[in-house]
């Protein structure tokens, strides 16, 4: 028995060779990538959340072997979006769009520096704003790229998944008022 004696096991020394792997740094913690704070009208921002849902299915279904986890992410998204436009739309300066909507929606989200720098440099040469190219990018790239049928079908399996989850909450609460949810 000790008695107030701290008793010191010695450890084998740890080598380099002893370490777990070091994980890789993230591009955000390597500085690749740039915090964007951005005012988007409400219809973009579901529609781009709709195009990462939907990439999160296919994901999903995808065998592990050949799944992106980065793919089906927002950070990817918006970074396709803003490269799609300035390879595509670049010469067309967008159109100036009305001050803020009630509707429209804040949002922070990150995106590749290279790809921020370059969205930069262009709205310097256009004499607009960098969010309102980014807004610009983000928009045009929904009207191109995410069909209206998917952003549609979406809002249906919101609706019938909510009224199921009613339906469900019902029932615990009272079997007897779940058989018509409605009245």
């Amino acid at each position: 028995m000790t008695c107030g004696h701290a008793t010191r096991v010695m450890m084998p020394e740890r080598t380099k060779e002893a370490r777990a792997p070091a994980r890789p740094r993230s591009a955000r913690s390597r500085g690749l990538r740039t915090l964007q704070h951005q005012t988007l009208p409400a219809a973009t921002h579901f529609a781009i959340d709709t195009e990462v849902w939907f990439r999160s299915l296919i994901a999903q279904a995808a065998a592990r072997a050949t799944r992106d986890p980065r793919w089906a992410t927002k950070d990817q998204v918006h970074d396709e979006a803003i490269a799609w436009f300035l390879e595509h739309c670049a010469e067309r300066p967008p159109q100036p769009r009305a001050m803020r909507r009630s509707s429209d929606e804040d949002l922070t989200f990150w995106i590749d520096s290279k790809l921020m720098e370059r969205a930069r440099r262009l709205a310097l040469r256009q004499g607009i704003r960098l969010a309102q190219l980014i807004e610009a990018a983000l928009t045009a790239y929904v009207g191109q790229r995410v069909p209206e049928e998917l952003v549609a079908f979406r809002r249906r399996v919101q609706q019938e998944a909510a009224r199921l989850y009613q339906a469900r909450s019902l029932q615990i609460m009272d079997p007897a008022q779940a058989k018509n949810p409605r009245g």
